[in-house]
C-alpha cells in the first residue's frame, strides 16, 4: 500500500467490520510486533497488551462498554433522534452500532502501560503527556499495520467509565493504566477508506506564537 495513502486513509472502522470473518492470530501478532517498534517514554517499553478473544469476557466488556455510553448519553440511544443524512446522524449510528455489537467484534485489545517515573507535585500535565504518549504511538502503528492486512479497528475509551470492573475482570495490576479500546475485525469484503475532510492548515496551523501567520 502507497505509504502516503496508508497514512491519510486509515480510518476508524466501526460499521465496516465484518463480525463473522475469522481472523488469524498470526497477523494480529505481527501487527503487534509492528506496533511496538514505537517511540515511548525513554525506551522503557512499560507496557503489557491485552489480547481479549475469549466470547464470554467479550460480552462482559462490552455490557461495561454500553452501560458506559448511556451513562454519557442520558440513559438511551440517540442516533434514530439525529438526521441519519448528516455527518452528525452518520457518526452517531457509527458508534451506536459498535456499542450495539461490541460483543460480536471477534477480538479486542487493551493497552496497558505502567507509569515510570516518580510523581511531583505540579507534574500533571507531564505525567498524562508522558504516559499516554508512551502508548498512542503504538497504537497508531497497531492501527496502519492492520489496515495493510485487511483488518480495522478504532480507538475507543468509554471502557475507562468503568476502569476498576475492567481491570479486575482481566487482572490488571493496580500500578497499570489501560490506554484504551480497541476493538479489532476483517473489513468487509471490497471496503476501501480515502482520505477525511480536514480543516485546511491555514486554520489550524500558526508560527512563532498562537497568533501567528500560517506556515
Amino acid at each position: 500500500m502507497d505509504i502516503e495513502h496508508l497514512l491519510t486513509a486509515t480510518r476508524s472502522a466501526r460499521k465496516s467490520l465484518d463480525l463473522d470473518a475469522p481472523l488469524d492470530l498470526g497477523d494480529i501478532r505481527d501487527c503487534l510486533r509492528i506496533g511496538l517498534q514505537a517511540a515511548n517514554g525513554s525506551n522503557q517499553q512499560s507496557w503489557r497488551w491485552l489480547v481479549v478473544t475469549d466470547p464470554t469476557l467479550r460480552e462482559k466488556i462490552a455490557g461495561l462498554y454500553r452501560d458506559a455510553y448511556l451513562l454519557r448519553v442520558g440513559g438511551q440511544m440517540v442516533a434514530e433522534l439525529v438526521p441519519a443524512d448528516t455527518p452528525g446522524g452518520r457518526l452517531m449510528s457509527s458508534t451506536e452500532w459498535l456499542v450495539e455489537n461490541m460483543a460480536k467484534v471477534p477480538l479486542l485489545v487493551i493497552p496497558c502501560y505502567e507509569p515510570y517515573l516518580p510523581r511531583i507535585d505540579g507534574d500533571e500535565s507531564f505525567h498524562q503527556a508522558t504516559l499516554y504518549g508512551s502508548i498512542f504511538p503504538a497504537v497508531w502503528n497497531f492501527q496502519l499495520a492492520l489496515h495493510t492486512r485487511g483488518y480495522g479497528t478504532c480507538v475507543t475509551t468509554l471502557h475507562l467509565h468503568h476502569e476498576d470492573a475492567v481491570r479486575e475482570l482481566l487482572g490488571i495490576p493496580d500500578s497499570y493504566v489501560q490506554g484504551c479500546l480497541l476493538p479489532v475485525g476483517r473489513l468487509r469484503h471490497g471496503k476501501t477508506f480515502h482520505p477525511a475532510r480536514r480543516r485546511p492548515l491555514e486554520e489550524v496551523v500558526a508560527v512563532n506564537g498562537w497568533d501567528g501567520p500560517t506556515i
